[in-house]
């Protein structure tokens, strides 16, 4: 019986080692396994579906996030204008060939064909036109400006032709001149040294063709009148100021339609057919400064002189004593005055219109007056290298002639002694 107890305990702690030794070896077990143990796994950059303007070129290799497909045409001419900036004309043009035809548009050939035409290249202008009529693409009215604009620093008679027969060019799309257009057209008569055509091409611009002149179109116009012989050119400055003055007091005029019946016909088909702003004249300073400008290389007679005095005196209400005397003795009626502000840069060429003269003491006085009726006017350095200029000559002149009329009195006193 104890036998049989003692067997049973042995065998009960036997079973409890055991269970007690069981998750020592699953533990293990699990620990040890054959397989080896799996190894974190990098991430992949994320890449893009993003397609590229295939072109096999160094530049293009070396810059290939500008080759990336653009979203539409305007996109595409910015990155034009891009490459042009870092690259060359030919990488442009390869870009642009390369591009899918429905990104070829005269948008994008305008960026190229001007960038050629900004540089006086015409021929490569017109080389670049050509291959975009061949992909069937139509030119539109910037088109032709590039190619006007690339023959307007030629000096040569050659240009004239060129240019003469783009502007003809034009009927072939049904697209009429613009005052810009003839703008360029006329910088090439000048270029050439045929100011004559571009009086003839002023004159042709009349509210009846549909093509006004602009502040720009004047100024070309009195850069031209220099180059005229000498009998026509003072005159011809006198009919472009009268021409402006007009437009102005026509802009300026109120009062009864009647009154302005006779004087605005002209204007009135124009007026229909287009923008009223587009045919009122706005004075900038690059007209006033050409206007003035051209009066001081024409002017032959103090009845010349008149044509800038009256400028000044009708734009800016500025008429000091010696103006006024010179109006009165040429019997030039004074008229009130519009009242614009000059610029820094009108002063300054106010005061080389009286130097260039010679009527120093007008150009004090239009200094004077000038600072007293627009004080926020600040002169720069070049309004007060050209006032000092001024009062130098005006005192050199004042020495002399008292020097002169010592040397006068003194001869007139010896030959009353003699």
């Amino acid at each position: 019986m104890l036998r049989q107890c003692v067997k049973l305990q042995l065998g009960l702690l036997a079973r409890q080692r055991t269970i007690a030794l069981l998750p020592v070896i699953c533990r293990h077990a699990s620990s040890y396994t054959n397989s080896k143990p799996r190894e974190k796994q990098q991430e992949e950059p994320r890449t893009f579906n993003r397609r590229y303007v295939e072109v096999d070129t160094p530049f293009a290799h070396a810059n290939k996030y500008t080759y990336a497909m653009p979203d539409d045409a305007y996109v595409a001419s910015d990155k034009v204008s891009k490459i042009l900036e870092i690259g060359t004309v030919d990488d442009a043009a390869d870009y642009i060939k390369a591009l899918p035809m429905y990104l070829q548009s005269p948008v994008v050939w305008n960026q190229l064909i001007g960038h050629c035409a900004k540089h006086g290249r015409a021929n490569y202008a017109e080389q670049f036109y050509s291959q975009m009529r061949k992909r069937g693409l139509e030119p539109n009215e910037r088109t032709f400006t590039h190619m006007l604009t690339a023959y307007a620093k030629s000096t040569s008679l050659q240009a004239i032709r060129n240019a003469e027969a783009w502007v003809k060019r034009m009927e072939n799309f049904k697209l009429e001149p613009s005052t810009i257009h003839m703008n360029n057209l006329m910088r090439v008569y000048n270029n050439a040294k045929e100011p004559e055509r571009t009086i003839e091409a002023l004159k042709g611009m009349t509210p009846t063709s549909g093509v006004v002149p602009d502040a720009v179109t004047y100024s070309i116009a009195l850069q031209g009148c220099v180059e005229l012989n000498q009998r026509d050119r003072a005159e011809e400055v006198r009919n472009i100021w009268n021409d402006i003055i007009y437009r102005l007091d026509r802009n300026q005029r109120g009062g009864s339609l009647l009154s302005q019946k006779a004087s605005d016909i002209a204007w009135t088909e124009t007026a229909i057919r287009k923008n009223t702003k587009e045919t009122e004249l706005e004075i900038d300073d690059s007209l006033v400064v050409s206007l003035l400008s051209a009066v001081t290389r024409t002017a032959a007679s103090e009845k010349d002189v008149l044509t800038g005095i009256e400028a000044i005196a009708r734009l800016y209400s500025l008429c000091p004593p010696r103006a006024a005397e010179l109006m009165e003795k040429n019997a030039l009626q004074r008229k009130s005055g519009f009242g614009f502000q000059p610029s820094v840069k009108v002063l300054d060429a106010i005061l080389r219109f009286s130097g260039g003269l010679g009527e120093y003491q007008l150009g004090k006085e239009y200094f004077d007056l000038a600072l007293n009726q627009f004080p926020r006017l600040k002169p720069d350095q070049y309004v007060t290298d050209a006032h000092d200029w001024i009062e130098k000559q005006l005192k050199r002149r004042t020495n002399f002639e008292k020097k002169t009329k010592y040397l006068k009195n003194r001869d007139n006193k010896d030959f009353k002694r003699k």
